[in-house]
Protein backbone atom coordinates (compact mmCIF):
# COMPACT_ATOMS: atom_id res chain seq x y z
CA UNK A 1 0.00 0.00 0.00
CA UNK A 2 1.22 3.48 -0.89
CA UNK A 3 2.48 5.58 2.02
CA UNK A 4 0.69 8.91 2.48
CA UNK A 5 2.38 12.29 2.90
CA UNK A 6 0.73 15.59 3.74
CA UNK A 7 2.53 18.82 2.74
CA UNK A 8 1.59 22.01 4.60
CA UNK A 9 2.95 25.35 3.36
CA UNK A 10 1.36 28.72 2.62
CA UNK A 11 3.63 29.38 -0.39
CA UNK A 12 1.78 27.93 -3.40
CA UNK A 13 4.80 27.48 -5.68
CA UNK A 14 6.91 25.79 -3.02
CA UNK A 15 4.03 23.56 -1.92
CA UNK A 16 3.40 22.48 -5.52
CA UNK A 17 7.10 21.75 -6.00
CA UNK A 18 7.27 19.69 -2.80
CA UNK A 19 4.17 17.74 -3.84
CA UNK A 20 5.75 16.94 -7.24
CA UNK A 21 9.03 15.78 -5.66
CA UNK A 22 7.25 13.54 -3.17
CA UNK A 23 4.77 12.13 -5.72
CA UNK A 24 7.65 11.35 -8.09
CA UNK A 25 9.18 9.30 -5.28
CA UNK A 26 6.11 7.06 -5.15
CA UNK A 27 4.10 8.53 -2.30
CA UNK A 28 0.43 9.54 -2.24
CA UNK A 29 0.32 13.26 -1.39
CA UNK A 30 -2.29 15.71 -0.13
CA UNK A 31 -1.65 19.36 0.62
CA UNK A 32 -2.88 22.17 2.84
CA UNK A 33 -2.06 25.86 2.64
CA UNK A 34 -2.37 26.68 6.35
CA UNK A 35 -2.39 25.08 9.76
CA UNK A 36 -6.15 25.08 10.19
CA UNK A 37 -6.69 23.22 6.92
CA UNK A 38 -3.84 20.89 7.87
CA UNK A 39 -5.62 19.80 11.05
CA UNK A 40 -8.88 19.17 9.15
CA UNK A 41 -7.12 17.31 6.34
CA UNK A 42 -5.06 15.21 8.77
CA UNK A 43 -8.27 13.77 10.25
CA UNK A 44 -9.61 12.83 6.78
CA UNK A 45 -6.41 11.77 5.00
CA UNK A 46 -4.61 10.12 7.95
CA UNK A 47 -1.11 10.56 6.47
CA UNK A 48 1.92 8.53 7.49
CA UNK A 49 3.97 11.75 7.74
CA UNK A 50 3.37 15.50 7.65
CA UNK A 51 5.85 17.99 6.19
CA UNK A 52 4.92 21.18 8.09
CA UNK A 53 5.93 24.78 7.46
CA UNK A 54 6.19 26.81 10.67
CA UNK A 55 5.40 30.41 9.72
CA UNK A 56 1.93 30.62 8.16
CA UNK A 57 -1.06 32.97 8.56
CA UNK A 58 -3.86 32.17 11.00
CA UNK A 59 -2.89 28.83 12.57
CA UNK A 60 0.90 28.48 12.33
CA UNK A 61 2.84 25.23 12.13
CA UNK A 62 3.49 25.09 15.87
CA UNK A 63 -0.21 25.39 16.71
CA UNK A 64 -1.17 22.92 13.96
CA UNK A 65 1.45 20.43 15.20
CA UNK A 66 0.07 20.65 18.74
CA UNK A 67 -3.51 20.13 17.51
CA UNK A 68 -2.59 17.17 15.32
CA UNK A 69 -0.61 15.52 18.12
CA UNK A 70 -3.52 16.08 20.51
CA UNK A 71 -5.74 14.27 18.00
CA UNK A 72 -3.14 11.56 17.20
CA UNK A 73 -0.20 11.26 19.60
CA UNK A 74 1.59 8.92 17.15
CA UNK A 75 1.58 11.45 14.27
CA UNK A 76 4.93 11.83 12.50
CA UNK A 77 5.53 15.52 11.74
CA UNK A 78 8.68 17.03 10.24
CA UNK A 79 9.08 20.82 10.17
CA UNK A 80 10.35 22.50 7.01
CA UNK A 81 11.22 26.14 7.61
CA UNK A 82 13.35 29.13 6.71
CA UNK A 83 13.31 30.02 10.39
CA UNK A 84 15.03 26.93 11.83
CA UNK A 85 17.48 29.04 13.83
CA UNK A 86 14.76 31.12 15.52
CA UNK A 87 11.70 28.82 15.53
CA UNK A 88 13.33 25.38 15.48
CA UNK A 89 13.36 24.91 19.25
CA UNK A 90 9.70 25.97 19.54
CA UNK A 91 8.51 23.45 16.95
CA UNK A 92 10.66 20.70 18.45
CA UNK A 93 9.02 21.37 21.83
CA UNK A 94 5.63 21.11 20.09
CA UNK A 95 6.53 17.55 19.10
CA UNK A 96 7.97 17.37 15.60
CA UNK A 97 10.45 14.57 14.90
CA UNK A 98 12.96 16.85 13.16
CA UNK A 99 13.48 20.28 11.61
CA UNK A 100 14.70 20.76 8.04
CA UNK A 101 15.84 24.16 6.82
CA UNK A 102 14.66 25.79 3.59
CA UNK A 103 15.74 25.59 0.89
CA UNK A 104 15.86 21.79 0.93
CA UNK A 105 17.33 19.57 -1.76
CA UNK A 106 14.91 17.08 -3.31
CA UNK A 107 17.06 14.10 -2.36
CA UNK A 108 17.35 15.30 1.26
CA UNK A 109 13.59 15.71 1.57
CA UNK A 110 12.91 12.23 0.21
CA UNK A 111 15.63 10.81 2.50
CA UNK A 112 13.96 12.31 5.57
CA UNK A 113 10.59 10.87 4.54
CA UNK A 114 12.12 7.42 3.98
CA UNK A 115 13.90 7.61 7.33
CA UNK A 116 10.64 8.14 9.17
CA UNK A 117 8.12 6.02 7.22
CA UNK A 118 10.04 3.93 4.71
Amino acid sequence: MQKKVMVVDDEDLLRDLLVQIIQNSGYLVEQAKDGEKAVELYKKFNPDIVIMDIVMPNTDGIQATEKILKYDSDAVIVALTSFSSTKGDDILKAGVKEVIGKPVKSADLVEVIKKHIG
